[in-house]
């Protein structure tokens, strides 16, 4: 194999990451779990900045965020249970229906959402600060899956259109 490399001591990366920004963007569902703790269920899952829309942070991923399905806590009872159905309307379900986790689970991945981002603090180290996903919304950026769904008829295409 003749592959060489250039290699420059100098030009080094740093480990620095350049943190999101809060705010709002356009993002896809990449990976998602169910998880369990003490008996309250939980879905965690990773989403990524969409680069086919024009927002700042295209490409980066927002990782081990969770959404709570579910609290004892009266207090949040009735907040989680808006979040949880705020979330799975955002990636397509609609009316009243029974769910099963590890099929909703399996469904979101690679749903188009709005994501709105705010920076956490580290537990152990104030100064640290991280980008988690606060609230999931439906997506404002309609995909057209086939751009010739809209076609009423054949497409012609002339012999000038080949590039041959």
């Amino acid at each position: 194999m003749g592959f060489k490399i250039n290699f420059d001591e100098e030009n080094v990366s740093s480990g620095e990451f350049q943190l999101v920004e809060e705010g709002k963007y356009e993002a896809a569902i990449i990976n998602a779990e169910a998880k369990e703790w003490q008996g309250q269920y939980s879905i965690g899952f990773d989403v990524e900045i969409r680069s086919d829309v024009n927002q700042k942070h295209q490409g980066a991923k927002v990782l081990y965020n969770t959404l709570y399905l579910s609290s004892t806590n009266p207090e949040y009872a009735e907040n989680t249970e808006k979040k949880r159905n705020s979330f799975l309307v955002a990636c397509g379900y609609s009316g009243k229906q029974s769910l099963e986790l590890d099929e909703v689970v399996k469904n979101i991945i690679g749903k188009n959402v709005l994501v709105y981002i705010k920076h956490v603090e580290d537990k152990n180290d104030k100064e640290r600060k991280y980008p988690r996903v606060s609230f999931v919304a439906p997506s404002k950026v309609s995909k057209n899956e086939d751009p010739f769904a809209n076609n009423k008829g054949p497409i012609e295409i002339s012999e000038d259109d080949l590039p041959f």
